[in-house]
């Protein structure tokens, strides 16, 4: 009965990912404002900031931060959590950055974009003191909070060369131990987190591909 139980709650969870998943692409492919993540130019733009800040990192400062997905109506969960990064210089935010998926008939699957519009209202909300999308600084698993702008700039720019896809449950590789152990040990686990981990390799989400490219000062 308890094995039932624990493959029941893991389908479920998998098929909220999937119906958010399919949600999402919805609006990427009928929403006006998300046809810009097509942009063929987005993976050029994005290649030639980082270069910048490489150039002159000193002046540059990189934080990453998470909120909730889609809307601010959207309550903030394991998998309906949204990541991105801000670039600030002398102080002051000149661009977000995401990994996002992109509309349908677009030459990417996936591509990276400096100031989507969610990103940038969500976040000047936040400085503003009124925070709807319920952004949150991320932070390493043992409490870091700098990162290093050199490495974080570098590890981006080598995943953009990489050509990732996208695919939302890549955030799966991101998840606490504790959570894939449990994914994993779900009865049978051919059905549950194996094949779908899987899945998602050269493939990124906006979660895993800030988690996994955060580079952070060391002490």
């Amino acid at each position: 009965m308890k094995t039932i139980t624990y493959l029941c709650i893991i389908v479920f969870v998998l098929s909220l990912l999937g119906c958010a998943s399919m949600q999402a692409k919805k609006e990427l492919d009928t929403l006006p404002e998300n046809f810009s993540r097509g942009d063929p130019l987005n993976t050029d733009r994005v290649r030639e900031f980082l270069q910048i800040v490489l150039d002159s990192p000193a002046q540059y400062e990189i934080k990453a931060y998470h909120r909730k997905a889609y809307s601010t109506e959207t309550k903030k969960s394991l998998f309906m959590t949204h990541y991105f990064y801000v670039f600030f210089y002398d102080g002051s935010m000149i661009h977000t950055l995401v990994y996002t998926g992109t509309p349908s008939g677009s030459e990417r699957d996936g591509s990276w974009m400096l100031d989507a519009d969610t990103d940038v209202e969500s976040f000047k909300l936040y400085e503003a003191s009124g925070n709807p999308w319920e952004v949150v600084e991320y932070s390493g698993p043992n409490g870091e909070s700098k990162l290093n702008t050199v490495l974080t700039a570098q590890n981006i720019l080598n995943r953009l060369l990489k050509n990732y896809t996208f695919f939302g449950a890549s955030i799966v590789r991101t998840m606490a131990w504790y959570h894939q152990l449990w994914m994993f040990l779900v009865p049978p686990p051919i059905i549950g987190y194996g094949p779908l981990l899987l899945a998602t390799i050269n493939r990124d989400s906006c979660a895993s591909a800030v988690i996994e490219t955060v580079a952070w000062e060391r002490n």
